[in-house]
């Protein structure tokens, strides 16, 4: 009778992986159920982008002998106003055309995926005090209107980091040019003044988690986290999804 039932289940199995079809949100390529989002050869593609070791100042990857308490070698003559940053990977395909597709295309349907990707780096102990807010960095209300959402706050909304709650009282008060189109300097400008916080909020004395898909220079992530200190935040942790810029580990 077990083997009559085992044999039964594995009949609906098979008839389910023949009869369900889905694609690989990456490459298009069909896949079966067991597969979940992407193709064989995409995760393992994927697999390259995901670190376990980085910089808590800069995201860089480098190994776990590398890790000093005052930054790398890249960032310890960099001041940034955010107390350490934790990544899910770094900046190369496939996961860029991830991000891309997720933030750009409108396809929204791939937050599951990312997100999957950013609840595995957080489930370890990233952050040196536990979290009270999470908190996107925020669009311009034009870009947002553009684009119909803040993938960044698609995530933050999602992401478990415990009791942390989710709260959207950084706002961007100014239109500012895309980073991407700048230099490493001007990225540093061109956020200026940008963001601010809205009346009425429970900063002080909290630690902030800032969440945003891609660090470059950290231009943006710093702006944030300064003006989250000058509101009284205690402390303010970075998490990304990707960071850019990366070298040859060390």
């Amino acid at each position: 009778m077990k083997r009559i039932i085992n044999s039964a289940g594995d009949f609906l199995k098979n008839l389910r992986q023949t009869v369900w079809q889905n694609y690989c949100r990456l490459c298009n390529a069909a896949i079966i159920e067991d597969d979940e989002y992407f193709c064989s050869s995409c995760w393992q593609n994927l697999q390259f982008c995901i670190v376990d070791s980085y910089c808590l100042r800069c995201g860089k990857e480098l190994s776990a002998f590398a890790r000093l308490p005052d930054g790398c070698a890249d960032c310890r003559q960099e001041k940034f106003h955010f107390d350490s940053i934790a990544c899910a990977g770094v900046y190369r395909e496939p996961l860029r055309s991830l991000i891309i597709k997720f933030k750009l295309a409108d396809r929204t349907y791939l937050l599951e995926p990312l997100l999957n990707l950013a609840q595995n780096a957080v489930s370890r102990p990233v952050f040196p005090e536990p979290v009270d807010f999470v908190v996107p960095v925020p669009l311009h209300w034009r870009k947002r209107f553009q684009r119909g959402f803040n993938q960044s706050a698609l995530i933050a909304k999602k992401l478990n980091l415990g009791k942390a709650g989710f709260n959207t009282d950084l706002v961007r008060i100014r239109y500012t040019q895309e980073q991407a189109l700048l230099t490493a300097f001007a990225r540093g400008k061109n956020v200026e003044g940008a963001f601010a916080v809205r009346k009425g909020h429970n900063f002080k004395g909290r630690n902030i988690c800032l969440i945003d898909d891609v660090k470059t220079t950290g231009a943006t992530l710093n702006e944030c986290a300064k003006v989250l200190k000058e509101a009284g935040a205690k402390k303010v942790f970075a998490f990304v999804l990707a960071v850019a810029g990366q070298k040859d580990s060390i």
